[in-house]
């Protein structure tokens, strides 16, 4: 039996030249590298229905954007990043989509949303919240391919949590965004003729 191999410490400049190189499903915690399994097709169905609807209403919105897999720095010091599936960002003045050229950003989202799909994302997934809402990101959603659950936090001071046939939406930080939880989890028929709304 082999032993488990000892983690490996990183700093953040050594893990900016990882993303760098193409490396991808990787994140810093506490100044440990850690590397998550793939996305599953479960994963890239909740993606790809979230980005569909999301386009749709952040084209309307005056406000607010949408990144995919940015890697956000949470603290400096004994580095942690993390790599939720989709990051919400108001715009800046002066550059209307200021994160999206960006490697990895320290700049502070509205919303994070995370899909506990594979073991290490789900194993992980209360560290990640708390890590969020610590660091001050004033919403959080969980989606649940695997109970078809979604965990809906808006700062610390309330929790949801919604299923079938329930309908989740974007207030306070999405106003607009309404959608069936069935339609957020079910294989999208749209995905073999059309391509995703963000890639």
């Amino acid at each position: 039996m082999r032993e488990p191999k000892a983690p490996i410490s990183m700093n953040l400049d050594e893990f900016e030249q990882r993303l760098l190189d193409g490396d991808r499903w990787i994140e810093l915690v506490d100044g440990r590298f850690t590397r998550l399994e793939p996305p599953d097709e479960a994963h890239g169905d909740v993606v790809r229905n979230l980005s569909k609807s999301l386009a749709t209403v952040l084209k309307k919105s005056p406000d607010t954007y949408a990144c995919f897999e940015l890697p956000l720095i949470l603290k400096r010091e004994q580095p942690t990043v993390r790599c939720p599936a989709i990051s919400c960002f108001r715009f800046e003045e002066g550059n209307r989509f200021a994160e999206t050229d960006k490697l990895m950003t320290e700049t502070l989202p509205v919303l994070t949303v995370e899909v506990a799909s594979t073991n290490d994302r789900r194993e992980s997934m209360a560290a990640r919240v708390e890590a969020y809402l610590q660091w001050g990101v004033a919403g959080v959603w969980i989606i649940d391919p695997v109970t078809r659950h979604i965990h809906q936090f808006i700062g610390r001071s309330s929790r949801q949590m919604l299923k079938e046939p329930q309908v989740i939406t974007g207030h306070p930080h999405l106003p607009g965004f309404a959608m069936p939880v069935a339609d957020i989890f079910n294989p999208p028929k749209w995905v073999k003729t059309e391509s995703p709304a963000f890639e």
